[in-house]
């Protein structure tokens, strides 16, 4: 299962929005959580921050969430970057080559410094 969080775990810093997700990004988790995610990040049209240290799985169906949120968020002028994600996760990252369009960094420190570059 995966979702976003309520509360602290979601919030805008110094205009840029900072999400967590935990859980799976597997078919039954892409399909609680894709509009929500995506709501809580595209309409404002702030740069994003995505939290995966707590993400245990991904599919091809949460690569394609990332990739449509990114593709929406351009549009308004917006990036997104993807930070800490765990061993299992990265694998699929690196296999699909998701870093070529999405860029994925260590930590959330990295991850605003690249968003404000």
């Amino acid at each position: 299962m995966a979702w976003i969080p309520d509360g602290n775990e979601n919030a805008v810093v110094e205009n840029v929005t900072h999400v967590k997700l935990r859980g799976r990004l597997d078919t039954h988790g892409v399909d609680q959580i894709e509009t929500k995610f995506t709501a809580s990040l595209v309409p404002g049209g702030r740069n994003a921050v995505v939290d995966l240290s707590e993400l245990a799985f991904i599919a091809s169906m949460g690569l394609r969430t990332f990739i449509g949120v990114k593709k929406a968020l351009a549009r308004h002028g917006a990036k997104m970057v993807l930070f800490a994600p765990q061993p299992q996760v990265s694998e699929v990252f690196a296999t699909s080559s998701l870093g070529g369009i999405i860029p994925i960094v260590g930590n959330e420190a990295e991850a605003v410094a690249l968003i404000k570059a």
